[in-house]
């Protein structure tokens, strides 16, 4: 593979690893101590696999069809009007709190980086600030600037994980390893413990925005397509390498101590510099995660919904700065509220759209890419693990 193609292979990869690196990475630790990592790491596995299974299938879906759409599109394509109206209504209700989460997080993390060199601004002045510069970003730059932007935040962010690793590591402790549940006053609740990482774990993975931006920017770099298969994978694999990680290394280092944001509680064990460096890499996944997501969600509009340009993005601009005014800002109501909508609808229509596209005879033009084989066990699996994710997410976040 030349240079030039390698490294926009990469440029594609490093889409993926953007939109999923994000919120739900921060709570994976405290998880992971709780539930235990033995039961942690088990529905990491399974869920890296449902993950990676469903974003080959939209992979797949994106290549074989002639017309360019995003999922509310290839929904009213192949499944019909109930599938578009249903895929509407949850874009609608998602788009604006999805990157709402990403700014009130990027908030957070801007505050703790502004906070240690003594800069004392309010947290709404932040929010704005990071609102118009995310939201400009967005609209006004070129996707193939965006795709730049977006492969150097996604490279730094590896990076700086990799750092902050290195710097707990001297602090690794095995004995603040909790392998299993914590036991609870209520058996019901411990339980509970050993299922919640399901969903948890399921939000944080998931990045299904982000497959046909990475399949729209090898089309673009005019890479062959059927690398995007490999891309994919390769994606989930440095995805799961960084979360295992950073799960299993802050466990050991921090121990019962551990709390919600994970990264705050570094400063106790590692110091203030550790904090620092833990909050440049919220703030860069977020980032990432905004551009990618609000640029998914500007192609829906235009190309699944046929809204015109201006009212486009005026949409993405106006949305998440609404719920703002409107004071709904707990985030760990929002996000297990998107996380279950999200990735339960979303799924369920992809594996949907996926088994009529393999009913379906393809025509020469159609055969570019890859194709995954269909199972109808794997497909009866993958439905009911949906439907058990969702529940994951919605009802068992109160246990904690």
């Amino acid at each position: 593979m030349q240079f030039s193609k390698a490294y926009y292979f990469w440029e594609g990869v490093f889409i993926l690893v953007g939109i999923i690196i994000g919120a739900g990475v921060f709570v994976l630790p405290y998880i992971g101590y709780h539930s235990g990592l033995i039961t942690t790491f088990f529905w990491l596995i399974i869920n890296t696999f449902i993950l990676t299974y469903l974003h080959l299938a939209f992979g797949e879906v994106v290549l074989k069809t002639k017309e360019e759409y995003r999922l509310i599109g290839y929904a009213h394509h192949y499944l019909g009007p109930w599938a578009r109206n249903l895929m509407l209504l949850t874009t609608f209700l998602t788009f604006s709190f999805s990157l709402l989460i990403y700014l009130l997080l990027g908030t957070q993390f801007l505050s703790s980086i502004f906070n240690y060199y003594s800069l004392k601004i309010s947290p709404n002045l932040i929010f704005i600030f990071l609102w118009l510069i995310l939201s400009l970003i967005t609209l006004l730059g070129e996707q193939e600037d965006i795709s730049k932007i977006n492969f150097l935040f996604s490279f730094l962010l590896l990076i700086l994980f990799a750092l902050i690793i290195a710097l707990s590591l001297p602090y690794f402790n095995p004995s603040n390893l909790n392998l299993f549940p914590l036991q609870d006053s209520s058996s019901l609740n411990s339980y509970l413990k050993f299922l919640l990482p399901y969903g948890v774990i399921f939000f944080a993975l998931n990045g299904t925005v982000g497959v046909p931006e990475l399949i729209s920017n090898f089309k673009k770099r005019k890479i062959p397509l059927e690398l995007s298969k490999k891309a994919i994978i390769w994606a989930m694999v440095l995805i799961f390498l960084c979360y295992f990680s950073f799960i299993f290394v802050l466990n050991g280092a921090i121990g019962k101590n551990i709390t919600p944001e994970a990264i705050n509680s570094l400063s106790t064990v590692v110091g203030s510099q550790a904090l620092l460096i833990g909050a440049l890499i919220g703030f860069l996944a977020v980032a990432t995660s905004y551009i990618i997501f609000a640029i998914y969600i500007k192609n829906s509009f235009l190309k699944d919904i046929h809204l015109p340009l201006f009212l486009a993005n005026l949409l993405i601009f106006l949305g998440p700065i609404g719920l703002y005014l409107l004071n709904v800002t707990n985030l760990i109501t929002i996000i297990s509220f998107v996380g279950g909508l999200v990735g339960g609808i979303e799924g369920l229509m992809i594996l949907l759209v996926f088994r009529e596209i393999k009913k379906q005879p393809l025509d020469f033009s159609q055969k570019e890419g890859y194709s995954l084989p269909f199972h109808r066990g794997l497909f009866i699996f993958l439905i009911l693990a949906l439907i058990f994710g969702v529940v994951c997410q919605i009802f068992l976040v109160p246990t904690y």
